[in-house]
């Protein structure tokens, strides 16, 4: 039995509608209809106070983690770990990128330093790219999976004016710093606000 299946028969058990649970909790309903569905997936803050709620130890959902989800079944927490790690390895090529486009547009540039450097960068830019775009495809809901690749395209198209005026303006590592509070940001505000993915390290420090 999955944990949201465990959490919805807790909550029949127990008496509740999904919006006493949300307000015991302090979340939104909509939330609670997630969890119960498998969509996402508590904090462990949230997770500690269903445990109180419904009067069963934290300790066992804790040991069970694996039985989360049932074989073959689709993993939200470990798809979320995919899509920071995704997001982050595409920041970091974007700039190994932009770095080399300076030598290269004033003729400068080597093979080995430069020219090839830059294809490589620009490759693995396209495959992280295409992984983070692809872990958009699992959410259900059609209509906020083109909402949500339109977010997408609009963070990347932000972050590839902020790594254009960088390498335009030698912004070396202050630009990345930009570039990664940027990405914060995205991670920790648009996902979960309007994007409905809640990524597994703000979960974790909430």
């Amino acid at each position: 039995m999955t944990l949201g299946e465990q959490l919805k028969e807790l909550r029949t058990q127990s008496g509740f509608s999904q919006e006493m649970v949300a307000e015991r909790v302090g979340v939104s309903r909509q939330a609670v209809t997630k969890w119960e569905s498998g969509r996402t997936l508590p904090t462990a803050e949230n997770l500690a106070a269903l445990a109180q709620l419904y009067q069963v130890p934290l300790e066992q959902w804790k040991e069970n983690r694996s039985a989360w989800v049932q074989d073959g079944e689709d993993n939200p927490m470990l798809r979320e770990n995919k899509t920071v790690i995704a997001l982050s390895a595409q920041l970091g090529a974007l700039y190994a990128c932009a770095w080399k486009v300076p030598g290269l547009l004033n003729g400068t540039g080597d093979l080995w330093n430069d020219r090839l450097p830059f294809l490589l960068s620009g490759l693995l830019l396209c495959l992280c790219s295409m992984w983070a775009v692809w872990n958009l495809s699992f959410t259900p809901d059609l209509a906020q999976k083109r909402k949500n690749l339109t977010i997408e395209l609009r963070y990347l198209g932000i972050q590839l004016a902020l790594a254009g005026l960088s390498a335009w303006l030698g912004l070396g590592l202050v630009g990345l710093g930009a570039a990664v509070l940027v990405l914060i940001v995205y991670l920790r505000s648009i996902n979960p606000k309007y994007m409905g993915r809640n990524l597994w390290w703000r979960r974790q420090r909430r």
